[in-house]
């Protein structure tokens, strides 16, 4: 009987070292409200991406820890996965120290992660800068790195492995015939203070080696946070050029458009009450169009085409407390022709502006 007391008293009091050593934390966002915009009737939307995600760390000794998150996303209105796979956030594994941290597995893209820094609407909403053809907030089959911060300075980057489907039958629904590259990225941000600097540079995979770069900055006096950034695109789509038997056309360009994307972005944050208000203009220009859409045959550009669109948002962020908010956007964007607003849009959307409204609740944990 003493000896079954002493290894249960042994077992706890191991346990409660593991514990010491190690941590899980579980972490989210609820959020979702009324949007209704020129063209669509009213519907659910959200100011930032529902989640819920697990994140841990183990000590390792030395300065060392073992990390890990997995982080699930959903529309919180119908409860169905927010993208195409069921972790549609980070999920990956990794070790961190004095060195920095290295991970595997599905990480945030790099150059979408720092953008957002510099767009008050954090890239989401309906007045979020309109997305380049080559961004992807999370990419897979990745090996991303960060460094220490150096007095404020941080360098990233990542390598992604392709899929290698270049020259593969598309007539097998198994196989996609595309690009074959592999995908990397790199940026530095130096955040100190009232000042704020960043640049990046990415290559998605299977892209046909398209790739874009962004800059930009960022200035806070008081109150008052004003920030500019520019984003170029080169979206080089990829062609069948006989490969496949697929039917299509050598000189058919099969995945969208190819196109150059320059974007620029000027926002504005100011403390306002118990709140934020926010502020953004987006001005995007597409030079060099050409292709049709895969989607549904149509020609969506005459070649070498280009056009414009100014995009206007203002909202205020309401805190209720440190975890809970409501919120009010307006956002108005203008098409300079029917051709760029069903390239952001989709086909068949021909209105020359868009005017939308955005109310709702966000509760993080």
């Amino acid at each position: 009987m003493k000896k079954t007391l002493f290894a249960l008293a042994a077992a706890g009091l191991f346990a409660g070292v593991a514990n010491a050593q190690s941590s899980v934390t579980i972490y989210g966002i609820a959020d979702t409200g009324i949007v209704k915009e020129t063209g669509s009737d009213v519907q659910m939307g959200n100011n930032h991406e529902s989640r819920i995600g697990f994140r841990g760390s183990e000590d390792l000794g030395n300065g060392y820890k073992a990390l890990f998150m997995i982080e699930k996303r959903i529309n919180l209105n119908d409860g169905t996965n927010l993208g195409e796979v069921d972790w549609d956030g980070g999920a990956n594994v990794g070790i961190g120290g004095p060195f920095g941290t290295v991970r595997l597995g599905r990480v945030d893209e790099i150059p979408t992660e720092t953008i957002r820094k510099l767009d008050p609407f954090d890239n989401d909403s309906i007045a979020n800068m309109p997305y380049s053809t080559q961004r992807s907030s999370r990419i897979s089959n990745t090996i991303r790195y960060d460094s220490p911060s150096l007095s404020g300075l941080v360098l990233t980057g990542t390598y992604s492995l392709g899929k290698n489907t270049k020259g593969s039958d598309a007539t097998n629904a198994f196989v996609q015939a595309g690009a074959d590259n592999d995908g990397y990225a790199a940026a530095a941000v130096y955040d100190n203070g009232p000042i704020t600097l960043l640049g990046a540079w990415s290559r998605l995979t299977d892209s046909n080696d398209s790739y874009r770069w962004d800059v930009g900055g960022a200035y806070s006096w008081g109150n008052l946070r004003l920030s500019l950034a520019y984003e170029k695109t080169k979206d080089k789509g990829w062609y069948d050029g006989g490969k496949s038997n697929s039917g299509i056309a050598d000189s058919t360009l099969i995945n969208g458009v190819a196109a150059t994307m320059n974007s620029w972005i000027l926002g504005l944050n100011y403390k306002l009450g118990p709140g934020t208000l926010k502020a953004s203009f987006n001005y995007v220009k597409l030079k060099n169009v050409s292709g049709v859409s895969a989607a549904d045959g149509g020609n969506y550009w005459a070649n070498n085409s280009s056009a414009d669109l100014k995009q206007y948002g203002l909202g205020y962020i309401y805190d209720l407390s440190k975890r809970t908010s409501l919120y009010g956007i307006l956002a108005y964007t203008d098409f300079e022709n029917e051709a760029i607003s069903n390239f952001f849009r989709g086909s068949g959307f021909n209105n020359d502006s868009v005017t939308g409204v955005q109310v709702g609740i966000t509760h993080k944990f």
